[in-house]
Formats: structure tokens, sequence, C-alpha cells
């Protein structure tokens, strides 16, 4: 018989930065017919992807799915509109600056899908499965780190243009590090309540949001979890381990291994897939959802979980980050 040619579905890429142009790339890949816009008209005509359109959030009907890929602050509002027209919309994490006015989405979650790249993640999957197929044995404790200067993230980029530095773009580490915090809830459930935290700014960069995160968190099983995040650790860093009764389970990113620590002996599997993979695994994910062959990975329930755990880290900060203006230009992500 005759192949039967498919629908290509129509995506509209709402942020023509760094995460835009990923997207477009991804999605283009993945089968769908791209375009792209941004508030900013010279970002939206330097898009590497996708046919250019201007931004208007009064007119977006005509695409089956919408990408919401601008800063944190603006995607509560940019998802809202998106829904409007009937399209399934994709929001880079996290979905809002907090948690507490998300309850107009949760009306339309089935059509909602937030960014959880990470569990496309190879390595972050083969974790969970240990974890969950009792490898550490009853798990006592799990750790959660990330740090990487942010001047040197994008090289190219004055620093404090970008989201990940100002306060009214929704930058700051804590909601930067949305996606390890999601990582947590993967392994242990719903159920983390914060016992003690920090959500500061401890270096010197020009910035008006926390450049460090720790928090100690435990589950209601009693189970421990401790995180720590910063705009500030010179040489990348970032990974998770699950300590267990039988053994401690470590994803070392920076060294690019997996290792089973246990009496006697390591064991050390590479983990060198790459992040792009997992980006690209989920734009695919994405274009199958809106043709109907597929699932977003989490709930927009489950998405929340993170979020909320983020606010809850922010409340019981005892030290609040200091603020300092900077007058810069914003920047798309």
């Amino acid at each position: 018989m005759p192949r039967v040619r498919r629908r290509q579905p129509s995506v509209l890429v709402l942020g023509a930065g760094s995460a835009g142009n990923r997207h477009a790339r991804n999605l283009d890949a993945a089968g769908a017919k791209v375009s792209v816009a941004d508030p900013c008209a010279s970002r939206t005509q330097s898009a590497r992807q996708g046919k250019r359109v201007p931004f208007d959030l009064a007119h977006l009907v005509g695409y089956d799915g919408v990408v919401v890929a601008t800063p944190p602050s603006a995607h509560l509002n940019q998802v809202l509109a998106a829904l409007e027209t009937g399209a399934k919309v994709f929001v880079e994490s996290p979905l809002s600056t907090s948690a507490l006015d998300t309850e107009a989405v949760l009306v339309a979650g089935e059509r909602v899908m937030v960014d959880h790249h990470l569990r496309f993640h190879p390595p972050v999957a083969r974790m969970v499965t240990m974890a969950a197929e009792g490898r550490a044995g009853r798990i006592t404790c799990v750790r959660s780190w990330f740090g990487s200067y942010l001047p040197d993230r994008r090289p190219t980029m004055d620093y404090r243009e970008t989201s990940s530095a100002r306060a009214a773009l929704g930058g700051g580490a804590l909601l930067d590090a949305i996606n390890d915090l999601d990582l947590l809830t993967w392994i242990l459930g719903d159920g983390l309540e914060v016992l003690a935290s920090q959500v500061v700014r401890l270096g010197d960069l020009d910035l008006d949001v926390e450049d460090t995160v720790v928090a100690m968190l435990r589950h209601r099983s009693g189970t421990l979890a401790d995180v720590s995040y910063d705009y500030l650790s010179r040489r990348y860093r970032r990974g998770l381990e699950v300590i267990g009764t039988d053994a401690t389970l470590r994803l070392d990113w920076s060294r690019e291994v997996i290792e089973v620590e246990e009496a006697g002996e390591t064991q050390v599997e590479p983990a060198i897939d790459s992040l792009a993979y997992s980006h690209e695994r989920q734009s695919q994910r994405f274009v199958e959802w809106i043709r109907g062959d597929a699932l977003p990975p989490v709930s927009l329930t489950e998405s929340l979980v993170s979020l909320r755990l983020a606010d809850q880290i922010r409340e019981a900060a005892t030290v609040d980050p200091p603020r300092r203006v900077y007058a810069g230009t914003p920047s798309g992500r």
C-alpha cells in the first residue's frame, strides 16, 4: 500500500533568543512547519530557522502549536493568550515566576506541556530507574547541585542583559534550576517540605537576583534532600546523588559518569549523552502530541510541584537577596 503522508503541523515559536532558536531548529527537524516571533523585531529578523512573523499576542490564531520561549516573567500571559486560540502550548520552564498565579492555566491543563527536558536525558532516566528498582536500597537522602559562572554561559552577550540576571525578567539561580528541582520530585514524588533555606546574593556580579541557593528538605517518607545552586562556580558543576541503605548512586555531569558506590567497590558507567539530545527528544514529543500520537512526559499538575517547591524555598529563606537596580536592555532567553 502507498505510504500515507501526514499533515505537517504548524508551530509558532514566541522568542528568538537562544532557547527560541533551539526550539525552532529542533521542531523543524521533527517535521513541523515553524514560524518565529519576538517582541524585539531585530531578534525576529535574526532568527536562524523558520518563517519570521510579527509578534502580536492578539493574533495567534492559525497554529496547531505555540512554543513560549521568552523570559520567565512573560510566560504566563503568553501561555494564556496561546490557549485562547485552541492550540497546544509548550512553555519553557518555569511556567511562571510563582505557582500562586497559575490557576487559570490549570483549567486548560490538558493543552499545556511544560519543559522537562531532563526527563528525556538517558543518564537521568538511568539514575531514576536504578533508584526505583532498589539499587540503592531504602533511600535516605537525595542531593542536587548546579553551579556555573554566569558571565561564562554566553560569552558573546553581556550577562547583565540576560533574563537570568534580572528580577523583572524572572531571573535568579532558583528558577534557573527548576528542572533540577523536578528531578527530586521525579525520584521521591510529591510530599517535600522545606526545613531551611538561603536565597542570597553573595558574589560581586552586577545582579538584582540571588546568585546562590541552598536548601534542606524532608519528604513525608522521612527521606532528606538538599540542594545547592549558584551563578558563581568558576567551573561547571552539576549532579544528582541518591544515598540509600545499600549503595550510593551518583550522576556527575561535569565528569560525565554514573557511579554506584557499594561496600568495597565503585562501579562506573559513562554518561556522555549530550543534553542537546534531550531537547531534541522533547521537541519530537511535542510534535507527536500535536498529532495525537503521544502525551506530554509530565502532566501540568505534576509540573507545578517543582514550581511550588521553589516558592517554598524562597518563602523559607532566612536572608533575602539584596536588590540592586540595573538599567539594561531586556534580552531574549
